[in-house]
């Protein structure tokens, strides 16, 4: 090893203080000059390289029409004259994006976290200093920019265990529970463990949320899709999941998971007991790890619906015949993007894993190694959420203020946005109970779909780029998420701002009108569908 200067090997100046050597940088003219000399990116590995498997994945929620308006975005930018002067950005659940505030007290402990020299200033209120304290302890006193156990830190891990157990009534093991860079991630790694190989394949709702389809298609699985049905509030029946079942083997396929999503995206359905009952049943009958996506549980906002989750209605199940479901397996998702948190950029995360053997978890940790560990920040942000401050605690009034402001603010444009889109001609939307989206049906004229054809895109892509380039409205085409053959939908979130989520109703209902007159009035829908 070399004797030259680095942080850990300082050189001594005259007056003998360290310092570390700077690295040489060019000079800006120099950098400029060589500009002229780059070349074309040599023809050595190519998308003609690149495996199949990624080539063919598709993630529509950040896809065609997201994309189009990337381009759009920098032409405002740069002083270009559009038919509009904003995007408004429907497309994603980002909440923080389109302007949801952070909550002071979870921001407040982040700040002490990264900045340990702020504690004992008398800058934080006490519970603040007492929580940041005892996460920095909890790390061995590394802080959040060490690397943690790769199930992530002990502490977070007993505080999900008992938010679990609080929410449920059911003990919970912090050694079942795996802290994940968000939800994602989680989910991409249980995926990859199921799928052995290629005749494999996990039942995913239709419509679903793309992160499956897609991991399921770069892992080589089987996508098998079991219907959610539209005039029945987005929701399946026990005779769909057993058709679904059977389709798959026929066609020599073998299923060993099946996936739900509750509160669901895109459709915003919430789940009741006896529907959770139903897929577990099913699923303990066929042998199928249930995979429990319960990202949105705290987004409920249909007044006569609240959240279950699957862990509570399987050890109900289990307590009332201790051999009914003994042998299933479910692994629940959570994570610190949604809810009423919204810090999509900390990614934290966790799944519970309930049911497998000791050989199963040797592998998940295993897995999870490979990681090294997700985010320290962001599994101290998983810990904060599921225990916020208490009565009593100096942050506790403020924190019921903030959060309480942005459901009730959430809740307002569920009903507004539902309630705008039905009142648009062509359109239709089914309320949305929960998670932050619409999935609303568009009724499009036969001549749009036949020239949606010869440009090559489906028709609801069609619209939606039209709609975009248009208006600056970034919705995401209902293709992406799989929809009945001879229906057409798009995907919005419920976040933006109220003044600009109503102004967004008034721009989808003058494109739309202007869409018919254009292209006729002859609407594609398949036989016995509603319009309007």
């Amino acid at each position: 090893m070399g004797c030259g200067a680095s942080a850990n090997n300082p050189q001594k100046v005259s007056d003998g203080t360290s310092y570390v050597k700077p690295v040489h940088t060019v000079p800006d003219d120099t950098v400029a000059k060589n500009k002229v000399h780059q070349v074309e990116a040599p023809a050595v590995f190519t998308a003609d390289d690149v495996s199949n498997k990624i080539l063919a994945a598709r993630y529509e929620v950040r896809g065609t029409v997201p994309l189009r308006a990337n381009q759009l975005e920098a032409q405002l930018k740069n002083g270009e004259q559009l038919p509009f002067n904003r995007l408004i950005k429907c497309h994603i659940g980002n909440p923080q994006a389109v302007q949801q505030k952070p909550i002071t007290f979870y921001r407040q402990v982040a700040s002490a976290l990264c900045n340990p020299s702020l504690l004992g200033q008398g800058i934080f209120p006490e519970d603040v200093e007492r929580r940041a304290t005892a996460y920095i302890s909890a790390t061995g006193n590394a802080g959040i920019g060490a690397y943690t156990d790769s199930r992530g830190i002990a502490l977070v891990r007993q505080q999900i265990a008992a938010f679990i157990e609080r929410r449920d009534g059911f003990p919970a093991d912090p050694d079942g529970i795996y802290l994940t860079s968000g939800a994602s991630e989680a989910i991409g790694r249980c995926i990859s463990m199921i799928v052995r190989d290629e005749t494999v394949g996990i039942m995913v709702p239709c419509p679903q949320y793309p992160l499956y389809s897609a991991t399921l298609t770069m892992v080589g699985g089987k996508l098998v899709s079991y219907r959610t049905f539209e005039e029945n509030g987005w929701r399946t029946t026990q005779a769909e999941l057993e058709d679904c079942l059977k389709r798959a083997e026929t066609d020599g396929i073998r299923v060993r998971s099946i996936c739900v999503i509750n509160p669901g995206n895109p459709a915003g359905t919430v789940l009741d007991a006896d529907d959770i009952a139903m897929f577990i049943n099913f699923a303990a009958a066929h042998k199928l790890v249930v995979l429990a996506d319960e990202v949105y549980q705290s987004n409920v906002y249909a007044e006569d619906k609240q959240f279950v989750s699957f862990k509570k209605v399987l050890r109900e199940q289990q307590a009332e015949n201790t051999q009914r479901c003994a042998e299933s397996q479910l692994i629940s998702f959570h994570s610190t993007s949604k809810g009423i948190i919204g810090e999509c950029g900390q990614r934290g995360g966790f799944m519970e894993v309930v049911g497998f053997n000791k050989e199963i978890a040797a592998v998940m940790q295993k897995v999870a190694a490979t990681n090294l560990s997700s985010c320290t920040l962001g599994q101290c942000f998983m810990g904060l959420m599921v225990t916020p401050p208490l009565p009593g605690d100096p942050s506790n009034e403020m924190f019921r203020s903030e959060t309480g402001d942005i459901f009730l603010g959430l809740q307002r444009r569920a009903k507004l946005l539902s309630e705008g889109l039905n009142s648009i001609p062509g359109i239709s939307c089914n309320p949305i109970e929960g998670a932050m989206y619409a999935f609303p049906r568009v009724h499009i004229p036969e001549a749009a779909v036949k020239e949606a054809k010869n440009q090559n895109m489906e028709a609801d892509v069609f619209w939606c780029l039209g709609l975009v380039e248009a208006t600056g409205v970034v919705t995401v085409p209902g293709s992406g998420f799989g929809q009945e053959t001879g229906t057409y939908h798009f995907r919005t979130t419920i976040l933006p701002p109220e003044e600009m989520l109503q102004d967004m109703v008034q721009k989808v209902a003058s494109f739309h009108a202007d869409f018919v007159a254009l292209y006729g009035t002859n609407l594609h829908s398949r036989p016995g569908s509603r319009t309007q």
